[in-house]
């Protein structure tokens, strides 16, 4: 998607995290009546933190931290711990709601990095004008 540089690595995976948070918060919502059915959660950012801080403090060669980035787990599990209804299901959509609030924040939050990534890209083509 980005060139291979470290930080447009982390974006790149950041934005995938994000993609499969979005489909496990809507199937989550569109599960919420599903007997039996346990919500979803999508873990990433403790993972892609992890490399990002390894790499902050080694040093460690730019093409073996794009390399680890990439490889960064996307981690998709059952939520625990939440009341379950008699039915079996754990799907509380109030929390879901709220989490599709956060999803949506932090998205816009990596599009605007994305997007002056491409805007400073742009100005240098052009010869700064």
């Amino acid at each position: 998607m980005f060139l291979g540089s470290a930080s447009n690595t982390a974006l790149e995976k950041a934005l995938s995290g994000l993609w499969q948070r979005s489909r496990a918060i809507a199937h989550n919502i569109a599960n919420q009546d599903t007997p039996g059915y346990k919500a979803k959660r999508v873990d990433f950012e403790s993972h892609l933190r992890r490399e990002i801080e390894a790499a902050r403090r080694g040093s460690t060669p730019a093409r073996e931290t794009v390399s680890r980035l990439r490889g960064t787990e996307v981690r998709e599990y059952e939520l625990q711990g939440q009341s379950v209804r008699i039915d079996g299901n754990n799907v509380e959509i109030d929390s879901e709601f709220i989490e599709q609030a956060r999803l949506q924040i932090q998205y816009n939050a990596v599009m605007q990095k994305v997007n002056g990534y491409y805007s400073n890209l742009k100005y240098v083509i052009s010869g700064g004008r």
